[in-house]
């Protein structure tokens, strides 16, 4: 080759690098742009929030290209488990359901001589999620509790749809509350908890024992519910609109409404008909449109009044959106009443800030004993945002507050 065409040939491959790498550029500083400006407004730690929203929207790209060319839902791989040195942490299987057992030293006191217990259910969506790489936050719940907490590694849709992941939730629950000696618990001192998809497989499971399993188990001490899915109903709430807006940092409504989707039947058609709410649109005048009402959310808005002759008839394989095991917030107010102490937290930036407050406030006025507790710049996920590199404020305040709870009302 003539030193004339390799003089062009280098040019060429340099003038291409170049162009490559300023197109990256341009492309990285359009894609901070866009981010940067559909933060949700008074987000906390708002560059961090950038950071954090990026990091997660690539995540979910490469997740739906993995998913695209058939490889199936993309799982990361946990992280190695943490150091614990003052739990005792053991793998077990409670009638065929793995979990971990976080068990501090024993504080034996003049009037209680076992612990509290907890079952924990991590978030995820129903779809992603391990008792591996919700390791970190648990064991500081049970350092900072001295409660024994249960992890438990429900099976994930949609291998596993509803009511699979919600019935091993249960099983565990039960085994845990019958053999809760051996483990040096008090039974009658054991609630429920988790975070997103995990607050609402607490919150089916505490709907359970309060109402089929009534006679059989002890009762729950609390039920603890961390910016909690409850509804599959209605998803113009104002949390999910503001989400349309904004873009919330983690959880676009769109996605959630995959992971819903994926739980219930795993029929991705069916997103944008849920999107604009139109698998309802029949149910507008029913009771159970009533159970996610807006007044709920502002007085200013009449409250719904319901058409008991409406015909609820829903197509088979979506009427478990119904269904109080899938969709707390679908429980009758009957079936509300008795349910334990129970603790709910909600961000301001969070499209299912909504749920957790129309919960709230449902359980209220059946008489149950509630504690709301609002973060108004934090956002979905925010609890376990703790430790560097993911470090903010009110993500501590959650953790320690939720901690705070938990140890005083175990």
């Amino acid at each position: 080759m003539s030193p004339v065409c390799v003089y062009r040939l280098t040019m060429g491959v340099l003038g291409t690098v170049t162009w490559l790498t300023a197109a990256s550029a341009l492309g990285a500083a359009v894609f901070a742009a866009y981010l940067y400006s559909s933060l949700p407004p008074d987000v906390t730690e708002p560059r961090k929030a950038l950071i954090v929203k990026g990091f997660m929207r690539s995540h979910f790209f490469m997740a739906w290209v993995h998913e695209k060319m058939g490889f199936g839902i993309m799982r990361p791989q946990p992280p190695p488990r943490a150091s614990h040195p003052s739990l005792e942490v053991t793998d077990a299987s409670f009638d065929g359901v793995r979990v971990l057992v976080y068990k501090p030293p024993a504080q034996k006191t003049a009037t209680e001589s076992k612990m509290a217990g907890l079952l924990w259910f991590h978030g995820g969506g129903w779809v992603i999620g391990s008792i591996d790489e919700y390791d970190g936050l648990v064991g500081r719940i049970a350092n900072k509790t001295g409660a024994v907490v249960v992890s438990v590694e429900y099976r994930l849709a949609p291998e596993h749809k509803f009511p699979i992941p919600f019935e091993d939730c249960l099983t565990a629950t039960q085994h845990f509350l019958q053999h809760a000696s051996e483990y040096g618990v008090d039974p009658t001192r054991i609630g429920v908890a988790g975070d997103s998809a995990g607050g609402n497989l607490a919150a089916a499971v505490a709907l359970r024992l309060n109402k089929d399993d009534k006679k059989k188990f002890p009762p729950l001490k609390l039920q603890a519910l961390v910016y909690p899915a409850l509804q599959a109903f209605d998803f113009q709430t104002p949390s999910y609109v503001r989400g349309h807006k904004f873009s919330p940092v983690v959880l676009p409504p769109n996605l959630m409404i995959v992971f819903w989707i994926k739980y219930l039947n795993n029929n991705m058609s069916l997103v944008d008909t849920f999107s604009n709410n139109g698998h309802t649109a029949a149910l507008k005048k029913s009771r159970f449109a009533s159970f996610v009402d807006r007044d709920f959310l502002d007085e200013s808005v009449p409250r719904s009044t319901p058409d008991e002759d409406v015909s609820i008839d829903l197509p088979d394989d979506i009427k478990d959106i119904l269904n109080p095991y899938f969709s707390p917030l679908m429980a009758e107010d009957a079936d509300l009443s008795g349910l334990p102490n129970t603790y709910v937290t909600v961000c301001g930036k969070d499209i299912l800030r909504d749920d957790g407050i129309m919960y709230a406030k449902r359980l209220e006025m059946a008489g149950v004993q509630v504690q709301l507790v609002r973060y108004p710049s934090g956002f979905h996920g925010i609890m376990s945002m703790t430790s560097e590199p993911f470090y903010f404020e009110v993500g501590k305040q959650m953790d320690q507050e939720f901690a705070t709870f938990l140890r005083d009302h175990l």
